[in-house]
């Protein structure tokens, strides 16, 4: 088990060697960004996740479960895991060979490679939110406080943001968060990913497909559109075409509808991470788009 903080590469070599004798492997590597997991990396085969609190570790066995019933149905490759730890508070899976799908990758694609990576998030984003609820915790539905606590997090952040936002922004993002917690307001929920970024969506060797969809510790039972989010990011058209692949009828205009909304605070977010030092983006270019998209958003209403 892990605090947060600063992670020892060696130690993490030391109990894989420690459960797992037999396997064998010359180099690692860490990566220590997640806010989860601390990862070590073996040989380029190997991915080997090490929570970082007795709370996620908790979660790791549920996680596994999930993976299993999803493996079947899935259009894309899950991690599989295929190690775990006599104590089960780590485990390690064969890679999934691929690149993150950033925004400036899937940017680069053929229109005609885009169109079949948005049709394979589609159909994977389908089979996940088919699964059975009891897979997952509750949690993350915005009718269930998601929203509100969304808002919560704004107020806390809204000084620090008046810095790089103009008043007339930061008004709109005061409106923005007022109007949150209805714009996003379902009783529609489905076991839902939770963190389908562009970092946990990988296009695979080829260029011309994806590869898989990993880390799934934050998927709970909550409203589909949360996953869609990220969505936006590709473009405007991007959410639509993988919402045809998608299916589920009327309600996924619903679904399109408010996951812009969660888009909208997904950006704010993206400034806030990078004005705190959590993880750094192109903030100027971040702040430059608000305005079309709370526009967007009041075309909507």
């Amino acid at each position: 088990m892990l605090d947060q903080g600063r992670v020892d590469l060696a130690a993490l070599v030391a109990r894989i060697r420690g459960e797992f004798p037999a396997l064998a492997f010359d180099r690692a590597t860490l990566n220590d960004f997640g806010d989860d997991h601390a990862a070590v990396f073996l040989d380029d085969t190997w991915v080997f996740r090490f929570p970082r609190n007795v709370e996620v570790a908790a979660h790791a066995a549920a996680e596994r479960r999930l993976l299993d019933a999803l493996r079947p149905v899935s259009p894309l490759a899950v991690p599989a895991y295929e190690r775990v730890s006599a104590s089960g508070d780590f485990g390690g899976y064969r890679m999934i060979a691929g690149q993150e799908l950033s925004e400036a990758l899937f940017a680069s694609l053929p229109t005609a490679v885009q169109a079949r990576v948005l049709d394979e998030i589609g159909r994977f984003l389908a089979a996940l939110h088919s699964l059975p609820a009891d897979l997952v915790a509750a949690g993350g539905n915005a009718s269930d406080g998601d929203a509100a606590r969304y808002v919560g997090l704004y107020r806390k952040r809204r000084e620090r943001l008046a810095a790089v936002l103009t008043p007339e922004l930061l008004a709109a993002a005061d409106r923005f968060y007022e109007a949150l917690p209805d714009a996003v307001a379902t009783t529609q929920t489905a076991v839902t990913h939770r963190d389908f970024t562009e970092d946990h969506i990988l296009l695979a060797p080829g260029g011309e497909r994806l590869a898989g969809v990993i880390d799934f510790t934050d998927a709970v039972l909550g409203d589909p559109a949360f996953d869609f989010t990220f969505l936006w990011a590709y473009g405007d058209d991007a959410p639509a075409r993988a919402a045809r692949a998608y299916g589920g009828g009327p309600s996924t205009a619903d679904i399109l509808a408010r996951s812009r909304w969660w888009f909208a605070r997904y950006r704010l977010d993206q400034v806030w991470w990078t004005l705190n030092g959590d993880r750094e983006y192109d903030i100027e270019r971040l702040i430059e788009n608000l305005p079309d998209l709370f526009d967007a958003l009041n075309r909507l209403s």
